[in-house]
């Protein structure tokens, strides 16, 4: 399956360095973290970061704002979580 998503990697516009740099960061996470849920919801963040950095934050959907949102908001109860804050 890794080697498939692999495969995907050529059709990436790399010289798009608000499409590269996501992409790259989640093909990375769902590699360390071995969840591709995990990786989308980092590609997910590192998309709105990257065009917020840029100057095209009103270019990201109103929906992929939400999905972020509760994607951070999912990371930070699992910190807590892990930490012991929350049980």
């Amino acid at each position: 399956v890794g080697i498939m998503m692999l495969s995907s990697f050529k059709e990436i516009e790399w010289p798009e360095i608000s499409e590269a740099i996501p992409a790259f960061f989640a093909g990375i996470f769902m590699a360390i973290c071995y969840s591709i849920s995990y990786g989308i919801a980092f590609g997910f963040i590192t998309y709105c970061i990257v065009k917020v950095f840029l100057g095209k934050a009103k270019d990201i959907h109103p929906i992929l704002w939400v999905s972020t949102g509760l994607f951070i908001i999912n990371f930070v109860i699992l910190a807590l979580i892990s930490l012991g804050i929350l049980k």
